[in-house]
């Protein structure tokens, strides 16, 4: 039997002899041409590794599949390491945070709802308004015992599922002392699981976070921990560990 048909060419012709200018007119004359051009090249090749091409419709696939379940490509943030809390610091937020939900949801348990008209707008503009400019005339009564408002305070009566305006704002404007007691207000009473889009308002808010928190000099470590506490309930209690403080 022919080896030359079963197993290719054999080894033993020189490469110099192989004619690398002409096409191969016959399987045997291609893969001593293969042979060939294999002897002349290196053992290792090291080959550079291009990036997807983010325009091709699989990448572009990849990307909107990426988003819907709320992944975000995090950029790296060189957080000074004075100011990233540690485990225990960490651990001990979450358990406080858990006994507050525990707490919240007794107290939801005992709670009528208030029935006020403007809340069943829809539109994003006036819930704005609402939230961060005048406060709704049913709750001047208690506006008193949150200072930093001008807005309707986050009391009880008033907590519904405005996570993913309150982040949308919070980048627009920054995110002040009024919209962080909105969103800890209702990240303590939010039902689990938590749909999609909040999930990803949530991851939204730990990247702007990580963000400010990195921005601050060592002397600023209770500002600091401010945003801390929102990266480490987020990350650690809602189980978003891949943006976690490490």
């Amino acid at each position: 039997m022919d080896q030359e048909a079963c197993l290719g060419p054999s080894d033993d012709f020189e490469a110099d002899d192989v004619d690398m200018t002409s096409p191969a007119m016959s399987a045997a004359q291609y893969l001593r041409q293969m042979q060939a051009e294999r002897r002349g090249t290196k053992n290792v090749v090291r080959i550079a590794q291009k990036s997807p091409d983010s325009t091709s419709p699989e990448a572009k696939k990849q990307k909107q599949w990426l988003e819907s379940v709320g992944y975000q490509e995090v950029k790296k943030i060189e957080t000074p390491s004075p100011l990233i809390p540690s485990e225990e610091w960490r651990q001990e937020k979450c358990r406080k945070f858990e006994e507050t939900r525990a707490k919240m949801a007794l107290k939801i348990e005992k709670f009528s709802p208030m029935r006020i008209d403007r809340l069943n707008s829809p539109e994003e503009e006036e819930w704005h308004e609402i939230l961060l400019e005048k406060c709704l005339p049913e709750f001047q009564d208690i506006a008193g015992n949150f200072l930093n408002h001008t807005g309707t305070p986050p009391a009880l009566r008033m907590l519904s599922q405005l996570i993913e305006y309150l982040v949308d704002w919070s980048i627009e404007e920054g995110l002040n002392r009024p919209i962080r007691e909105w969103i800890y207000s209702l990240l303590a009473v939010i039902d689990l699981p938590l749909v999609q889009d909040v999930v990803s308002a949530l991851r939204r808010l730990v990247k702007e976070c990580r963000s400010l928190r990195s921005e601050l000099s060592i002397d600023r470590k209770s500002e600091a921990n401010e945003f801390s506490l929102f990266i480490t309930i987020i990350t650690i209690f809602f189980g978003q560990k891949d943006l976690a403080d490490i």
